[in-house]
């Protein structure tokens, strides 16, 4: 995720801090460029700045007389027109700290209650409200009295608890398989982006995994490039259409065993030698060696790379990148 997604989704989590993290963000210039004062980043707060953020909101509240409400008023400021600015003023505590560090630290100090213990009704309620709304969590934060960020996190809990780890079944090559080239047929009629990170392919891993719901995204996205795309892809001896029209061919020859396959006229564009190593590397991950005849391991083949995709899949892998994305 580039830094500006990843700051457009912060101020959306935390709209309250993005409205006055332009004047925070000002100060912290003015203050190195004049006194030298260098910002502290990616390091735990101290105990002396713990306090020196709690003495600072306390006196936020007492000298604004905001009373028994003041903190709630000062941590959701955005609904609370007559406490605008508050951080801007609350921030001066701690000079050498970025602005939003001191409001995420705020909220953790004054809410730390919200973390607490958590039933089985709690994530009940969590798993309910995300089926409806997805990862909306400001009104499910307020009527569970719980900070959005603890509820987002109580979401992820319940979202590893549900992940494996260790060997994938058969079951779940299949499912990953049937998602993947889901995705390759909308891909085909849609703009090629660039490549970087996880969205290379434009393949949106975050949302198979929820789909698949065995595995984390990280782990669907490195099964797919680490084991099942060809190695000898990225050397150019080998194309990803190709293993569709592989299995094609295979699909077509109806042989009865490995020998009975003339390797060297299987495909016009590719060496013989290449499409059987591609075609052992395939059979690594669909159960232990000498389990399956032939025959099976070209009907679960066929089953897992969907030939009748391959046209979509070669028009996707030759179309240019975007322009505007390079």
């Amino acid at each position: 995720m580039t830094n500006a997604k990843k700051k457009k989704k912060k101020q959306r989590e935390h709209p309250e801090a993005a409205e006055n993290n332009n004047d925070a963000t000002t100060y912290g210039k003015k203050k190195q460029k004049g006194d030298q004062v260098e910002l502290v980043r990616g390091k735990r707060f101290t105990k002396e700045e713990d306090e020196l953020i709690k003495k600072a909101v306390l006196g936020y509240v007492e000298a604004h007389v905001l009373g028994d409400q003041g903190i709630n008023m000062v941590m959701n400021c955005r609904s609370h027109p007559e406490v605008k600015g508050c951080w801007k003023e609350i921030t001066h505590a701690l000079p050498w700290r970025p602005h939003c560090g001191v409001y995420e630290r705020a909220h953790i100090l004054f809410e730390e209650g919200s973390r607490g213990k958590w039933s089985k009704e709690d994530f009940e309620l969590v798993k309910e409200h995300q089926k409806k709304h997805g990862n909306q969590w400001k009104t499910l934060a307020d009527a569970m009295g719980k900070h959005m960020k603890h509820v987002h996190k109580a979401w992820t809990r319940i979202k590893l608890a549900s992940k494996k780890k260790g060997r994938w079944s058969r079951e779940e090559y299949q499912n990953l398989f049937d998602l993947v080239n889901k995705e390759l047929r909308k891909k085909a009629f849609q703009e090629k982006r660039s490549q970087h990170g996880m969205l290379r392919d434009n393949i949106p891993w975050t949302a198979i995994s929820d789909q698949l719901g065995t595995r984390e995204n990280a782990a669907c996205c490195l099964k797919w490039y680490n084991q099942l795309t060809s190695t000898m892809v990225a050397k150019g001896i080998w194309a990803n259409v190709d293993d569709y029209r592989l299995l094609d061919e295979l699909t077509n020859l109806d042989a009865a065993c490995v020998d009975d396959v003339d390797w060297d006229d299987l495909l016009d564009n590719r060496d013989g030698d290449i499409c059987r190593s591609r075609w052992n590397q395939m059979v690594r991950h669909i159960g232990l060696p000498g389990t399956k005849t032939f025959a099976e391991q070209v009907e679960i083949m066929s089953q897992r790379y969907c030939p009748d995709i391959a046209e979509d899949r070669e028009d996707f892998d030759n179309r240019p990148y975007d322009p505007e994305d390079l």
